[in-house]
């Protein structure tokens, strides 16, 4: 056997070598057990005033006292505007305990108010322009990304953020024990 077909033998043993071993390792390897969290918390309520869609200026600490759900939105992002149905319900059945949804728009008038009398939203949506990323920053998100949710509990402590929308179960688990009575204590 000459040396060349001795060296292609000898390289396509360590390519199946290779090839075989890759596979053994990902068969055995353990699945990886998910547990990133997509919400965190800390921190306190970071007050501002903006204007709502009335005009008028309206302040986040006025809310004190409640468990806000703070969420920061756009007419032109679709994940905003999928979640708004699920932000108008959570008002409406939960506003009794002491729950307040609160949006911030980073857009313009022109395109929220239409859009915001359109999609029935019953909850207050304040004006932030594109001055408003710079509060999304002071809350934890650099990347100015939309849609972000700010949940604060009764207290003013920030129990959550995430970044992107929310689903039902997921926001329901993080409002509920906010909402039961053993959280009623406001400092």
């Amino acid at each position: 056997m000459s040396s060349t077909a001795k060296n292609l033998l000898l390289l396509v043993a360590a390519v199946l070598a290779l090839i075989g071993g890759y596979w053994l390792a990902q068969t055995l390897r353990p699945e990886p057990e998910i547990t990133a969290a997509k919400t965190y918390g800390g921190g306190e309520l970071i007050n501002f005033t903006l204007p709502e869609l009335d005009g008028k200026p309206h302040s986040l600490e006025a809310w004190r006292g409640k468990v806000i759900v703070l969420n920061f939105w756009a007419t032109w992002c679709p994940p905003c505007r999928e979640e708004i149905p699920l932000l108008i319900a959570l008002q409406k059945q939960r506003a009794a305990e002491g729950l307040q949804v609160v949006s911030v728009a980073i857009d313009n008038e022109i395109a929220v108010r239409p859009y915001s009398r359109s999609a029935g939203i019953n909850y207050p949506v304040l004006l932030g322009g594109d001055e408003a990323l710079d509060l999304v920053a002071r809350y934890g998100n650099s990347m100015g990304a939309l849609p972000f949710t700010v949940i604060i509990d009764r207290g003013g402590a920030i129990a959550a953020r995430k970044l992107g929308a929310f689903t039902r179960d997921e926001l329901e688990s993080l409002v509920e024990p906010l909402l039961s009575p053993a959280k009623l204590q406001i400092p």
